[in-house]
């Protein structure tokens, strides 16, 4: 059944050049003076930035405000050193991974935890029974944000316990002030999107047939005859294969189901202020998106609340409260014939939409071998409509109840419910399952409630002006519920759905919960503003796991502020050291619904609804561990942050070293067991080592001008250093779970490519070994000191490249001359390398006769055909039937992902004094936007985008590009008015 129901540091901000230190800075080096927030942990627990000792990011509000990007994930990309990002689809709300530091488990999802105003939202899983795939941080307007804090190292995640070990994200929504007068804002955008990246060019009527003549022409050994010229092997071609082609059709399949261009619009609305005892603020937002894919669409409509009141001078009160309506609809995802947007590169333009009738065209040959997936009538005759409401809601009271001392209560929850809606007209057997007279509906309603609370009990306090003390004692609670329904039939008798339509339904649910309960001490002693020292302790118990439920983590650091030592030299205006040490517990599985049980032993039943009969037979689905016990990352970061210049020229540096031991990954059980062939067990180590760097600089800043620069660099790898066998594959073409290029091997990159080596095409016979000129070649084995072109002589081997680029890189200069300023932000990934997950179909090499393909197919193929002789071609002699399989998995599905990236640019008018004071608007400011403009790749041979996933929920799809809804590139205008 097509329904995934997923059992589910330092650095600088670079943003139009506004330069959010994560330490206190004297000047904020775009203009004016400022101090830095101080970034609230659990419990009202602060990371002091005058005292940095942990690695973390600030970054500010300017980023996510009009942005065109639905999800907060989306913004990161670029901003943060260490942080790489990929998005599995251009489509709002589909799911993106993130990755800080690299991976550091084997299973789950790698992305870091995401804390929304206290409120422990998890790690963006995709929750979808129906949809291709869904981001729950896109129910999260960015307009709403005033600060994201990236969290990397053991000092600023361990209070976080077994979710921080992949860092944490804190996301802090906007807030009113206290004594300020009542302030209205309002700003919207309309941008135009298209593909940002996109070099696949496919063949038209006229290559196809020149394809199919050649084809021919290499095959007349399996066809059983000879031809004289090519016109006559192309002649064969269109009679026995294309028959239906008059001389007059060349359809633009693509055409056909994308749009020409999107529009994105967005508005949003805040009203703030506070009397002397209470601040507030109220926003809206609307956010609506028309995607490339024809009848897609993302609405979402979002109010966001914050409210503090100060009862007195020792108790204050907060309540944040952000609920969000999602409308969106979708398609059918994967790379299966039904999706849409796969099939529509794969159908030969000599095929028609529509018969002359009027009635879809369903002989579309082998780019859609099953009459009823005509891509036209599955976008106009199939829906997956969904609404996704949201509530994020927080309240909180400070209270001080003697002298130095201050109790903080927080408790958050999140609740998501989603109604997800599936309807197939008859004609159109998705499912193999259908008959050809009746439909399918499915309705999948589901329930995701989580709440935490925390509680803390603090005593600050600063003794004889040089001992600054702080000790926090706390627990907290959480708990985590998923429920779904799900009722389908494959028997609907009218296009209206509602089940009372239908002959018979099956219905099923599922029911799942898991809880944990934390305790936690922090304490942080500063002598002389010169030398902090901070440790933390932390005990977390997860039902998640087997007897052994609960485990002791911790992490200590210190920091020195040379700048207050009376040695330091002129030449430096600020200078700290810093350096922390931790072990974190971690659960990866544990954001991800479906394993929460993996103690037990579970049976399971053989039931193949949506795809045939039930086998009748039940059997032991896990063996189940009850030995299962925590994941420990032990963290190791060094640091410095220092400047000349006043500060207008300033380096942050990191380097650090992460240890994953007893990493949770499959365990093999021999197969004589006769039972279940794998359950989770603590069985690996991996290691993160990296380095980090961060430059801000002023190099011009006067009255009327000013140049600011700002680049965040990053160096890092994922190694497995232990593993419970020498060699793990993950085999198989199509899943989400499989890929065929990637294994994991102790002493090789997490996710190494593993691959046979593709050693190119001959160029001429060679009779000794039975190769002959136009022959798909392998080398042999990793010292490609011979090579064969019977795949079946050759072993696979390791390539030393993984899809995790080695070197990210961030650059934003900004330009500001009076009132206008002009911004933008380079990124750049590099020493990776990423594969095309549907070549094997775009360039066949003759395997499906009738199937169109890229270009490369018909230009860059060995042939002899007369009058197309191609005898220095990069692709092999193409022939029916492909016998060499020279299309299936090898090294020639990949490329190096190395690229850079015009992420952003923006250039802004705000009118000034004399405008306002005549019209009472504290600000009016007009700009235009262009996001992804431009993106430069190394490889020539790359014709798709190197930041592709084909899924977020595991590394295993890092940098495989199934061909779905594309990266967009934006262009927009928009306003901003305050008054």
């Amino acid at each position: 059944m097509n329904v995934k129901l997923r059992v589910l540091t330092i650095g600088v901000l670079f943003f139009a050049g506004h330069t959010v230190m994560a330490q206190k800075a004297k000047r904020d080096t775009t203009t004016k003076v400022k101090d830095i927030d101080e970034v609230i942990l659990v419990g009202g627990i602060k990371l002091d930035p005058a005292q940095k000792v942990g690695a973390y990011n600030v970054v500010s509000k300017a980023a996510f405000e009009s942005t065109p990007f639905s999800s907060v994930d989306d913004v990161l990309n670029g901003r943060v050193a260490g942080l790489n990002f990929s998005s599995a689809s251009g489509d709002p709300g589909s799911s993106n991974m993130v990755t800080i530091r690299g991976v550091s488990s084997l299973i789950g999802t790698p992305n870091p935890l995401y804390v929304i105003d206290g409120v422990v939202v998890g790690k963006g899983s995709d929750n979808a029974s129906y949809m291709e795939s869904w981001n729950p941080l896109s129910a999260i307007d960015p307009n709403a944000i005033e600060s994201v804090s990236v969290l990397k190292d053991a000092s600023a995640t361990a209070l976080y316990g077994s979710r921080g070990a992949n860092g944490v994200i804190l996301i802090t929504t906007k807030k009113g002030k206290y004594n300020q007068k009542t302030r209205f804002e309002f700003s919207s955008e309309t941008g135009v999107q298209d593909r940002a990246f996109d070099k696949l060019k496919l063949m038209n009527a006229d290559e196809y047939i020149k394809y199919g003549g050649i084809l021919m022409w290499n095959s007349q050994t399996q066809l059983g005859t000879t031809f004289t010229d090519l016109k006559g092997a192309t002649d064969f071609f269109l009679e026995n294969y294309e028959p239906q082609y008059d001389g007059t059709q060349n359809t633009d399949w693509i055409k056909a189901v994308t749009r020409t261009s999107s529009v994105v619009e967005t508005y949003n609305f805040g009203v703030s202020g506070g009397a002397s005892n209470t601040s507030y603020r109220i926003g809206g937002s609307y956010y609506k998106n028309s995607p490339l894919v024809k009848t897609s669409g993302f609405d979402r409509l979002s109010i966001n609340t914050a409210l503090d009141h100060k009862a007195s001078d020792k108790i204050k009160f907060g309540l944040n409260l952000n609920y969000s309506n999602i409308k969106r609809q979708t398609y059918f995802g994967g790379r299966a014939s039904a999706n849409p947007v796969t099939s529509s590169i794969m159908i030969s333009p000599l095929r028609t939409v529509y018969n002359a009738d009027g009635s879809y065209n369903q002989d579309l040959g082998e780019g859609s071998p099953t009459p009823g997936f005509n891509p036209v009538s599955i976008l106009e005759e199939t829906s997956q409509n969904s609404t996704i409401n949201t509530f994020i809601g927080s309240v909180n009271m400070d209270y001080q109840f003697a002298k130095n001392f201050y109790f903080n209560s927080l408790y958050g929850m999140q609740a998501q419910f989603i109604k997800e809606i599936q309807s197939v007209l008859a004609g159109h057997p998705v499912y193999t399952i259908m008959s050809a007279e009746q439909g399918f509906l499915g309705d999948a309603r589901s329930t995701i409630f989580d709440w935490n609370w925390s509680n803390t009990v603090s005593y600050r306090n600063v003794f004889g002006g040089r001992h600054n003390v702080q000790a926090y004692a706390g627990m907290e609670y959480q708990d985590h519920t998923y429920n779904n329904l799900n009722v389908l039939t494959f028997s609907m008798n009218d296009p209206r759905p509602y089940f009372g339509f239908s002959d018979t339904q099956i219905a099923g649910n599922t029911d799942l919960q898991w809880r944990q309960i934390s305790y936690f001490g922090r304490l942080n002693y500063t002598l002389d503003s010169k030398y902090t020292l901070s440790g933390q302790l932390r005990r977390d118990g997860n039902s998640t796991l087997g007897d052994k439920k609960w485990g002791n983590f911790w992490s200590v650091g210190g920091s020195w502020n040379v700048m207050n030592e009376s040695f330091i030299p002129d030449a430096f205006s600020s200078l700290t050291l810093r350096a922390s040490y931790g072990v974190l517990g971690n659960i990866p599985y544990a954001d991800q619904w479906g394993p929460q049980y993996s103690k037990f032993a579970t049976l399971g039943y053989n039931s193949q609804i949506g795809w045939g009969d039930n086998g009748g037979y039940g059997g032991i689905t896990s063996p189940g561990n009850t030995a299962l016990e925590w994941e420990q990352s032990s963290h190791l970061d060094v640091g410095t942050d220092f400047g000349f210049f006043n500060d207008r020229l300033k380096f942050t540096l990191d380097y650090y070293d992460k240890l994953t031991e007893k990493a949770i990954f499959k365990e093999f059980p021999a197969k004589e067991a006769g039972g279940p062939s794998e359950y989770y067990a603590n069985v690996g180590n991996i290691r993160n080592r990296g380095f980090e760097v961060v430059i801000d600089a002023v190099p011009v800043r006067t009255d009327s001008f000013s140049w600011n620069i700002n680049a965040n660099g990053a160096y890092g790898k994922s190694m497995v250093e232990k593993l419970n066998v020498p060699l793990v594959q993950f085999k198989g073409e199509t899943s989400d779970g499989s890929n065929e290029l990637v294994a994991l091997a102790p002493g090789h990159l997490l996710g190494e490519y593993y691959t046979y080596l593709w050693a190119g095409v001959a160029k001429v016979d060679d009779a000794a070994n039975g190769i002959k000129a136009g022959d798909g070649l392998w080398f042999t084995d990793g010292t490609k000191s011979a090579v064969t072109n019977d795949k079946l002589k050759a072993t696979e081997a390791w390539i030393g490249k993984n899809a995790f680029p080695t070197y990210n890189v961030g650059l934003t200069n900004e330009f500001k001359y009076k009132n206008l300023s002009l911004s933008f932000l380079i990124t750049g990934q590099f020493d990776f390398m990423v594969q095309n997950g549907v070549r094997s179909y775009t360039q066949h090499d003759g395997r499906f006769i009738t199937r169109n393909q890229i270009t490369d197919a018909l230009y860059n193929s060995w042939t002899d055909a007369p009058g197309a002789e191609n005898y220095n071609a990069d692709g092999p002699k193409a022939v029916i039937g492909n016998p060499s399989s020279s299309r299936l998995e090898s090294s020639r599905f990949l490329s190096k992902g190395d690229h850079i990236r015009l992420k952003e640019m923006k250039i802004a008018y705000s009118f000034g004094e004399l405008f306002k004071n005549s019209t009472g608007i504290n600000n009016l400011t007009i700009y235009a936007r262009g996001t992804n403009l431009f993106t430069h790749v190394f490889d020539k041979n790359l014709n798709y985008d190197p930041e592709s996933t084909s899924n977020s929920w595991s590394w295993i799809g890092k940098g495989r590009y199934w061909y779905a809804s594309p990266v967009l590139r934006t262009v927009s205008m928009g306003v901003q008015i305050g008054f």
